[in-house]
């Protein structure tokens, strides 16, 4: 009788450390997946070249995004961008048109309530 209780308990824990996998496994691959996240980022294509162009990599609601290009803190591009779910856009930036001689370069995005900035410095 002694034995067949120590095999219950045994076969009992396994079971336990079973489900306790499993369930933990459907929670990370729910939490790895970013589109339930409600995020969006957003860096340069090449943050070490001297390339403007910049990327916006969404996984939020928002599909909207505007742009604004400052030069010392004066915009000179201003633009909207749509950014569905799950896609990333590179918003390619011509620099033969902007002066970046010993400038900063601020980009700024906003979508709805949110805002994000990057800068490089010339």
């Amino acid at each position: 009788m002694k034995y067949l209780g120590e095999k219950f308990i045994i076969l009992a824990l396994f079971g336990m450390m079973l489900l306790s996998f499993m369930f933990l496994s459907a929670v990370e691959s729910k939490n790895t997946n970013l589109d339930n996240s409600n995020v969006w980022t957003l860096y340069f294509a090449d943050p070490k070249s001297d390339s403007l162009d910049f990327m916006i990599e969404n996984h939020s609601k928002n599909s909207d995004f505007r742009y604004k290009i400052l030069v010392d803190k004066k915009v000179v591009i201003e633009s909207d961008l749509p950014v569905p779910l799950g896609e990333t856009k590179n918003v390619p930036i011509p620099k033969e048109t902007l002066d970046l001689s010993n400038r900063k370069i601020t980009i700024i995005v906003t979508a709805g309530d949110n805002k994000k900035e990057i800068y490089k410095n010339f």
